[in-house]
């Protein structure tokens, strides 16, 4: 059974000079660290601890279960260094600039009812933190099911990691199969013999990104000469960003996640990966590098995870460029604009198609969704889509009968052709 963690994040906690104190002699351990291991090519976090403890014990007078906190910061930062040298990259040795320090469960004590966080500073010493807890937090800290993990202090923000083993997984009665676009998520919803296309629209993400680019690039004009204030300012901007693009995100995944645990649904969403970006140009770069897919398949999958509802990921390869009626691909296929047309007579918008094929792929790979899934692709010629939101318990009233052989109507192909 796997293991969830969260990440508790407390702000505008005041911390006492002793902290300061701590962080900085914690950053000067992890780079010792680093240059003990480099000289004595030590790899694993046991080898530095046999290496350097003795040695970074004497010299430091810190409270000592800090001191394998910082291997293990050390070892995860050289992992990195030489996983570049190893791929041919050019990287200089890893050197902390940061101000932080983090401590595992046992040395700090916090009181779940009270938010009060007692953090040990040296032999004798230790100070006292009150957490601004909220609501959140106390949704998770009042339950027991969830153990206290690492501790991280910054100057900003003081993380508490809570963690707990994830619930088993519900067996599916049908699935969902979403393709993953930059401004919704499309795809089709199954149960049983019963199936309606469904859209999850996020493109407030795209105006959201859009404004604050074009604002962004209007600071670093105005601020040129002043590069310290043009980095706060920019920092602030993105800052802002990040967190209006994060709420709406959740708010479709949480969303997306309570109707499959209702209707007992799995996921099924693509395994994305952009690849080599050289191939395109520089405006569609930066517009791919802005497309939050991978923090919408995260949170999905974490949400799900704590639900028990089952993610299945697939290959993308040619889902787009497939007809999930005939199966032919690639050149025997016509796209028009938005509109996936085949020669065998098979007609739809091709965000709506590539869903249909994830849905195909994910059915040939799992035996039990197969058995759970039972339609055919041509009886959701004629249907509407219809929000993710709208579907009821019953999917809507959607066909039960999937033959799919009636001919399309002129009036229900045009209406077809805007969906999204």
């Amino acid at each position: 059974m796997s293991r969830l963690i969260r990440s508790l994040v407390f702000f505008g906690v005041h911390l006492p000079p002793s902290l300061d104190w701590l962080m900085r002699e914690f950053r000067l351990i992890v780079n010792k660290s680093v240059r003990i291991a480099l000289t004595e090519d030590v790899r694993t976090r046991y080898g530095l601890t046999r290496t350097a403890y003795p040695q970074l014990s004497a010299e430091h007078r810190i409270y000592k279960q800090y001191i394998p906190s910082a291997f293990e910061v050390a070892t995860v930062a050289l992992k990195n260094y030489r996983r570049r040298l190893r791929k041919g990259f050019s990287a200089k040795p890893p050197f902390v600039k940061r101000l932080f320090f983090t401590a595992e469960n046992q040395a700090y004590h916090l009181d779940r009812l009270t938010g009060e966080l007692r953090v040990p500073i040296r032999a004798g010493e230790a100070v006292v933190l009150q957490l601004p807890v909220s609501q959140w937090h106390r949704d998770f800290l009042a339950d027991e099911s969830w153990s206290l993990g690492a501790l991280t202090v910054t100057p900003e923000k003081v993380v508490v990691a809570v963690r707990k083993e994830a619930p088993p997984l519900f067996q599916p009665s049908g699935a969902i199969s979403l393709d993953s676009n930059e401004v919704s998520l499309d795809g089709v919803a199954c149960l049983g013999e019963s199936a309606r296309l469904v859209n999850l629209p996020f493109s407030e993400v795209r105006v959201i990104q859009s404004t604050h680019f074009r604002r962004k690039r209007h600071l670093r004009k105005k601020k040129e000469r002043d590069w310290r204030v043009r980095r706060a300012l920019l920092r602030r901007e993105g800052t802002r960003e990040r967190h209006r693009v994060r709420q709406r995100l959740h708010r479709l995944s949480k969303g997306l996640v309570r109707i499959a645990r209702e209707l007992r649904l799995a996921v099924i969403l693509e395994d994305l990966k952009l690849g080599n970006p050289s191939g395109r140009s520089r405006r569609n770069n930066r517009r791919l590098s802005s497309w939050p897919r991978s923090q919408l398949h995260f949170q999905i999958g974490y949400k799900a995870a704590l639900a028990g509802v089952p993610v299945i990921k697939v290959n993308p390869r040619y889902t787009s460029k497939t007809c999930p009626v005939c199966g032919e691909t690639k050149g025997r296929r016509e796209r028009v604009g938005r509109m996936f047309k085949c020669r065998c007579g098979w007609r739809m918008d091709r965000q709506l198609n590539a869903g249909l094929n994830i849905l195909n792929t994910a059915l040939a790979s799992s035996e039990t969704l197969a058995r759970a899934v039972r339609f055919q692709p041509g009886a959701l010629r004629n249907d509407v889509v219809i929000p993710l939101y709208d579907l009821p318990g019953s999917l809507g009233g959607a066909r039960e009968e999937p033959s799919g052989v009636d001919p399309i109507p002129p009036d229900a192909a045009s209406s077809n052709s805007g969906v999204g």
